[in-house]
């Protein structure tokens, strides 16, 4: 069984990893060549309107969303398609214009590249090799026949639908009251995504929308897997399809680590039990799985990078790389990034701070509780085994947040959001070990004797 799972997680990354970045690469190259006038129009017409603004920063906006920064970037790296298909197809590009400067903020850029007459756009092509660029592939599709609010709205609809059909599911496998534990586990995940992930700003995001859904319909996933269990191979291939789907749409916004830690807490609740308790060893071949597919995706796009563009590819990322690492020159202290991290906690309410913070060290606090009192008074080597399994899991947000301290620093005001998983945690611990403690009292309810008749017969 040891081997069987192990060798799922390895040969099931590099399959798994090498066909979603064949099926994304055939998608990027068909994706060009369609009606860019009509894209381009649809822009024009989003800034007429303030579907898009020149001002990048819309912190807390409810209807075009925090993050016109990247939105901005992935519509003009949507539109521009000059230059190599194939090139195009592996990395997009990031356009100048002669006049403005090369950091010039990409909504000024973008309004720039849409106006008329047309502007003449800088003919040193630089592509953005750094990243999949999912979200970028996807606009192109839609924006020829949808405008910008309509994919906005697209994206809302589609994460919210996904998150409380998975609520929903939850909530029937309670009533049912087959595997009400690990259903019940699932609806607190469900409703700290609903209400604790920033949906209001982030939800209608053309970068965050796409990337957030893939997180969520792994979440629904699993729901679908508690009504059927699954062997663990099966668990283990999603989450390489999982990881490798999470990598496309990645674009250093927190899906990677806010992945990993769900597949961490959640791969062991759908599979099937051959009465062994084999979860600390599933759970880290599904989390293996979810990195090794990730990578292998990822590595095949930058070897073709290398291959039309040569070395300097690497280059380039790793001093990204660097750049976001504590080994930057520019690398903040522990108690900046902290201090940043806290400022902008309420992206997790909508900009209401108190009942994010407030929530964030409950959960804290409750998961602390549900961990103590399983290990402590279950005897159950399953629920302790998920119990630790929920409490590790919390451990790659604060550690991306360490690894990558200056990206953070600068950008809490969207990582914050992957703090979601530490409300989710909590509160499933929490949920845990009361769940435990009703099963423990039921077990020891005395079962009452059917009443009887004077002649000594059950009545009725």
């Amino acid at each position: 069984m040891r081997a069987g799972l192990v060798t799922a997680a390895m040969a099931g990354s590099v399959l798994v990893g090498a066909i979603v970045f064949a099926l994304f690469l055939c998608a990027s190259f068909f994706s060009l060549g369609r009606d860019v006038a009509i894209a381009n129009r649809h822009v024009a017409a989003a800034f007429a309107i303030g579907e898009l603004v020149e001002n990048p920063y819309q912190e807390g906006s409810t209807t075009i969303g925090s993050h016109q920064w990247n939105d901005c970037l992935i519509t003009a790296m949507a539109i521009d398609q000059r230059g190599d298909r194939m090139r195009l197809a592996v990395s997009p590009l990031i356009a100048g214009v002669p006049g403005l400067s090369n950091d010039v903020d990409p909504c000024r850029l973008l309004k720039t590249m849409v106006s008329e007459p047309p502007p003449e756009l800088d003919p040193e092509l630089y592509h953005y090799d750094r990243y999949m660029h999912g979200a970028t592939v996807l606009l192109r599709y839609l924006l020829p026949h949808h405008s910008i609010g309509e994919v906005r709205r697209l994206y809302r609809t589609a994460q919210t639908g996904v998150l409380v059909g998975g609520l929903a599911l939850a909530l029937v496998g309670i009533a049912r009251g087959r595997r009400a534990t690990e259903f019940a586990v699932l609806a607190v995940i469900f409703f700290a995504m609903l209400r604790f992930f920033g949906l209001e700003s982030f939800s209608q995001s053309l970068g965050h929308g796409p990337a957030d859904v893939v997180a969520a319909t792994y979440a629904l996933t699993v729901a679908v897997m508690i009504f059927a269990p699954v062997a663990p191979v099966i668990a283990i291939l999603v989450a390489a399809a999982f990881g490798a789907l999470t990598m496309v749409f990645e674009l250093f916004t927190g899906g990677i680590p806010l992945g990993l830690a769900m597949v961490l807490g959640l791969v062991s609740l759908g599979t099937r039990s051959d009465g062994q308790p084999r979860d600390f060893l599933l759970s880290a071949c599904a989390a293996a799985a979810f990195i090794g597919a990730a990578a292998v995706t990822y590595l095949l796009k930058i070897a073709f990078a290398v291959h039309l563009a040569g070395y300097g590819v690497i280059a380039d990322i790793a001093g990204q790389l660097v750049y976001y690492s504590p080994a930057s020159d520019l690398g903040p202290s522990v108690f900046a990034v902290s201090a940043a991290v806290l400022s902008s906690i309420g992206v997790l309410t909508g900009g209401t701070k108190l009942l994010s913070a407030a929530m964030v060290a409950g959960s804290v606090a409750a998961g602390a509780y549900g961990l103590g009192h399983v290990l402590l008074r279950v005897s159950n080597s399953r629920t302790r085994q998920r119990a630790i399994l929920l409490a590790v899991s919390v451990v790659p947000i604060p550690a991306w947040f360490l690894a990558f301290s200056n990206q953070v620093a600068v950008h809490a005001w969207f990582m914050d959001r992957i703090i979601v998983w530490v409300i989710a945690a909590g509160g499933s611990l929490f949920v845990l070990a009361i769940a435990s403690r009703y099963d423990a009292s039921s077990a020891a309810e005395p079962s009452t004797p059917p009443a009887r008749g004077t002649s000594g017969h059950r009545i009725g």
